[in-house]
């Protein structure tokens, strides 16, 4: 799947995608809790509303620069040869 392809899912569909992909990080922000999953070549950032219990907002993107927040999370030791 593309991102393009993923943007053009419903919310059901994507949310679908998701599991399929790979939780690689997690962080807080506010009242947030942003779970950071791989699917194929780009990144779906879950935005979940701890107190209300509910997913708010998915953000899917490719860019090296928005995965900046989790850097420090991502374990790279299986990419390595």
């Amino acid at each position: 799947m593309t991102l393009y392809q993923f943007n053009l899912l419903d919310e059901m569909e994507q949310q679908e995608a998701i599991w399929e992909g790979t939780l690689i990080a997690n962080r807080i922000e506010g009242e947030y809790k942003l779970l950071l999953y791989q699917i194929d070549s780009f990144y779906v950032e879950v935005w979940y509303h701890v107190e209300h219990n509910v997913v708010k907002r998915y953000r899917s993107f490719s860019s090296m620069e928005k995965l900046q927040p989790y850097t420090m999370q991502i374990d790279i030791k299986g990419l390595i040869l």
